[in-house]
């Protein structure tokens, strides 16, 4: 068995042991059905390979690639004036199901009342 196979089966181990928890199979599959709305922000918290901290990554995109069982999340830069999500990528950040543990939704702050 060579040492890539040795981690694929590793990983559908774990797969297959993640499927028994109902959080994290929402998480999956609100993520392989996400829809943007500027209300929110969204960010991903994960453990990428052996690290022993959850990190966090601030998303405004998602695209699932089923063959490889991963998400790639999508961040922009906003327009400095309105805020609004410009077109240019900030960061990309690609992760394994497996690495996943939750996605967080928090309502935007309104700062309207600043502007009056």
């Amino acid at each position: 068995m060579t040492s890539n196979n040795i981690e694929n089966y590793k990983d559908t181990e774990k797969r297959l042991t993640l499927l028994h928890d109902k959080e994290w199979v929402a998480t999956i599959n609100l993520l392989k059905n996400f829809h943007y709305d500027d209300k929110f922000d969204y960010s991903v918290s994960y453990r990428e390979g052996k690290q022993r901290k959850d990190r966090t990554f601030t998303f405004h995109s998602v695209l699932h690639v089923e063959e490889t069982h991963s998400f790639i999340f999508t961040s922009y830069e906003s327009d400095w004036e309105s805020g609004e999500i410009t077109k240019d990528v900030k960061n990309k950040l690609t992760l394994k199901d497996i690495e996943i543990i939750i996605v967080n939704q928090r309502e935007k702050p309104n700062f309207d009342y600043f502007f009056i």
